[in-house]
């Protein structure tokens, strides 16, 4: 009994900090939740995002554990015309973001008069999900991570599928953890710079736009090239 519990608490330390190390690597993701802070000055498009992308991770997960994930790895044709599906949606967002920090009065001129006003730049927190949504779902190997990260850390004897689903509901509450973190903190940096420098949050914005450009035009090539 102790050796089977030491077992268990081994396995969920490992798991635990293979999640953390997984999900706070920086990525797309990443990329996105701090670019709609800075874009608009608030937290809830961020969260609306990351909403969307623990939708797309739930469904990631349910289609690994059951074994869909597997059958399209074993499709090339279907698992490329998804994968370039996501390779499209990254480059088009890069493209943007790159457009957005190169223009001559900074970005997003159009919300100008909302932030001389104090007021932060609105935004369609349903379209913040859907893009949540789709700069995850779209990747396919999401699906085929979590199918070959989730049956390592099951206990020899317990139900394979009862024991993944309880995984991924500690490996998305995990990223669900970090994204409100991390959208917690750039807010923080954001207040924080603009309370030095009035104008700093322009610069700021213009610099970020032109980071989260170029690591969705890379993730593009990536996920295009199959790497």
């Amino acid at each position: 009994m102790w050796r089977a519990l030491g077992e268990a608490v081994v396995i969920s330390g490992w798991f635990l900090g293979s999640s953390l190390l997984v999900i706070t690597t920086p990525g797309p993701d990443a990329a996105l939740v701090a670019q709609l802070v800075l874009r608009t000055g608030r937290r809830a498009p961020a969260l609306a995002a990351a909403a969307g992308m623990l939708t797309a991770g739930a469904a990631h997960a349910a289609l690994a554990i059951s074994g869909v994930s597997l059958v399209l790895a074993g499709r090339p044709e279907l698992f490329t015309a998804v994968r370039w599906c996501g390779a499209a949606v990254m480059l088009i967002w890069g493209i943007r973001a790159l457009r957005t920090a190169l223009r001559p009065h900074g970005p997003h001129p159009q919300d100008r008069q909302g932030h001389d006003a104090g007021q932060p730049a609105p935004a369609s927190l349903r379209r913040c999900w859907l893009q949540g949504l789709l700069c995850t779902g779209t990747n396919p190997k999401v699906g085929l991570f979590l199918l070959a990260f989730l049956p390592q850390f099951v206990p020899p004897g317990d139900p394979p599928a009862r024991t993944m689903a309880v995984l991924a509901v500690v490996h998305l509450s995990l990223a669900a953890l970090w994204l409100a973190f991390l959208s917690g903190a750039v807010h923080l940096l954001r207040r924080w710079m603009a309370a030095r420098r009035p104008d700093a949050g322009a610069g700021l914005a213009r610099v970020v736009e032109a980071v989260v450009g170029t690591v969705f035009i890379g993730f593009a090539v990536r996920l295009g090239l199959g790497g």
